[in-house]
């Protein structure tokens, strides 16, 4: 999925005005928030945010921040991410929360919003729908001995519930005292990137930790894999430390879960300069 999200955040980088500058002196900063509405790039994009945002009001009882973003199913951002038309994560090994060195940062800068069990079913279409059947596809991809079931599930009827769902948030107040303050020289990285015109930084996500696929079979499963799956089967996925479970329900549904933490939705500043 990389290459296709990678686009869309690079999309979303490209809205954002260039023209702040930074100075050797110590200049006032400020955050400026990327204004969501300059982005709508077709109708599978907002119909996917227009279903999350209702999916997220109705876990949490609560309207969604303003100026999100939908970002798909991502796996390789994370808030304090930034990000621009040349890439995602484009800070690397620069980071804003060092939990190594500078584990402080994590509780003086991050704010957790709420945090919910969901399980309700979501309502799917376009794009939400083809990003959840890829991430299935992919964990199945994961396990040789289970490729195979692609083909069993019946693809139209698929039923999706997401497992927990939280907002963070980055304090901007407080990022600004750290970066008018900071002798470090990693942050003092982190803010020059910031400042190059472009660049945005990742303030506030909507993050996912798992999801429940269910899908009426296409075709019986020999015995043998009815029992193990009747009992359930569980299986790391590639290269990560994330895995998934296989289980056939009562209804001869086949329940696929990822555990797997997933960035879905995000707003974005911009750090500006003034003298």
């Amino acid at each position: 999925m990389l290459k296709k999200d990678k686009l869309l955040i690079f999309s979303i980088a490209c809205i954002v005005v260039s023209g702040c500058k930074s100075t050797p002196k110590s200049p006032k900063l400020e955050f400026e928030t990327v204004n969501s509405d300059a982005y709508s790039p077709n109708d599978d994009y907002k119909q996917a945010l227009s279903q999350w945002k209702s999916y997220y009001q109705h876990c949490t009882n609560e309207p969604l921040f303003p100026d999100a973003f939908y970002l798909q199913l991502q796996d390789q951002i994370y808030i304090g991410s930034i990000n621009s038309r040349q890439g995602i994560d484009i800070n690397k090994g620069t980071v804003l929360l060092d939990t190594g060195r500078h584990f402080a940062n994590v509780f003086k800068l991050l704010s957790i919003q709420n945090a919910f069990n969901c399980y309700d079913t979501m309502t799917l279409a376009g794009n939400l729908k083809k990003s959840f059947y890829k991430e299935v596809v992919e964990c199945l991809n994961a396990s040789p001995g289970y490729k195979g079931l692609t083909t069993a599930i019946d693809t139209t009827r698929m039923k999706v519930r997401v497992s927990t769902l939280y907002t963070i948030e980055l304090i901007p107040a407080k990022l600004i005292e750290l970066f008018s303050t900071t002798k470090d020289t990693s942050l003092i990285r982190f803010k020059e990137l910031l400042l190059k015109p472009g660049n945005v930084l990742l303030s506030e996500t909507v993050e996912v930790l798992g999801f429940a696929a269910d899908f009426p079979l296409r075709t019986n499963l020999p015995r043998e894999q009815q029992a193990q799956f009747m009992k359930g089967v569980y299986f790391n996925l590639d290269g990560s430390n994330d895995n998934a479970s296989l289980i056939l329900l009562a209804n001869n549904n086949l329940r696929i879960q990822l555990n797997k933490r997933f960035t879905v939705l995000g707003k974005f500043l911009q750090l500006m300069s003034n003298e």
